[in-house]
């Protein structure tokens, strides 16, 4: 199939200054025919900026442009608007996470796409950040064996950081219990973001998950993560059975079980019109695991890769008729359990079990 024609939806700050550059960037794959959102001034600076058809009506656009895809980078409360229009289409669309804060709604999304045959896909970035690929690489070509304890200290809030403890115990293990807990505390009075008021308390939220075979997953996050100087520092491990991995750091034991050996990565790069971009990371195991970029042919940072990925990931699936990379399915099952600790550390810890009522 030749270029699919993208429509993007919602021209704030990350669909501007993130998605919008990116879908540019692809211009093997994609074809940028409109924009739409429903501020005027703000789709007027993307029209004057990429030659394309602006709308602030969605309806309008989809029946006059008739795109074969679209991008929805809007508040997520509102994904449901747009995409349900998509699909009435018959349209394929993904949607920046969550899929849609209320579960009923997502639900609603993810029925009307089954119902009109298009693809839906989650853009749940973090596990697709190249340093997590090759880890995940690893976790499935049985490296470590059985991943039993995966712990996220604040990389990523809510649905970013389950998705991320669920990219180690596998996205097919089913969360069957979730224990939260959550608790203020002062802090040092200081400067958090710049710009921002002056912080002196912190809100700390921490959640055990347990999962269908076993694993437990640890969730922790701090309201100072993002930008305080107080708490510089995030990251994630796992603890399995023949290893554990902490940040990009991991270990399994030799042949004679009595000493640990590193596992080390290599980055491959590619020079693509002037500019280094990653082409594959190597670990030096035995046999070598290998990730490959599969946009090693396009001039992206790590960080582009993440988004162009999800891009692609519904490129491949309205050209091949497969299911999106990640899918509904797990941007769902992210927001689930993110409700699910909420739910619990609002009622003095007492587990909720799945499936429960919404």
């Amino acid at each position: 199939m030749d270029k699919l024609k993208i429509a993007h939806i919602g021209t704030g700050n990350r669909g501007s200054n993130t998605y919008l550059p990116i879908i540019n960037k692809l211009k093997q794959d994609l074809q940028l025919v409109a924009v739409c959102d429903v501020d005027q001034v703000r789709v007027q600076e993307q029209v004057d900026s990429y030659k394309v058809p602006g709308f602030t009506d969605t309806e309008k656009m989809l029946s006059e442009i008739k795109p074969d895809i679209c991008s929805i980078v809007i508040t997520p409360s509102n994904n449901h608007i747009p995409g349900l229009m998509c699909s009435q289409h018959g349209v394929s669309y993904c949607t920046e996470t969550p899929i849609n804060t209320d579960l009923k709604l997502a639900d609603k999304m993810i029925e009307s796409a089954n119902e009109n045959n298009i693809k839906l896909e989650v853009n749940e970035n973090y596990y697709r950040n190249p340093t997590e690929r090759i880890k995940r690489q690893l976790i499935l070509e049985g490296i470590f064996g059985k991943v039993n304890v995966a712990y996220n200290d604040f990389r990523g809030h809510g649905y970013h950081g389950i998705g991320l403890l669920r990219s180690y115990v596998g996205f097919d293990n089913e969360p069957v219990r979730v224990y939260g807990f959550r608790k203020g505390f002062s802090v040092q009075e200081h400067i958090w973001r710049k710009g921002q008021p002056r912080r002196k308390e912190e809100d700390w939220q921490h959640s055990v998950i347990e999962f269908a075979d076993g694993a437990v997953g640890i969730f922790n996050f701090t309201s100072l993560s993002y930008g305080s100087p107080l708490r510089g520092f995030n990251g994630t491990k796992f603890y399995a059975e023949r290893g554990m991995c902490f940040r990009n750091e991991a270990v399994i034991l030799n042949e004679d079980t009595d000493t640990q050996i590193p596992i080390n990565i290599v980055r491959k790069t590619n020079n693509v019109d002037g500019y280094e971009t990653l082409a594959a990371l190597v670990a030096d195991t035995k046999p070598e695991v290998v990730w490959e970029n599969p946009l090693h042919n396009y001039p992206l940072s790590d960080g582009e890769i993440t988004v162009a990925s999800e891009l692609m990931s519904l490129v491949n699936a309205v050209r091949n008729d497969t299911e999106p990379e990640y899918g509904a399915y797990n941007g769902r099952k992210d927001r689930e359990i993110d409700v699910a600790m909420s739910m619990s550390w609002n009622n003095n810890g007492e587990p909720v079990s799945f499936p429960f009522d919404y």
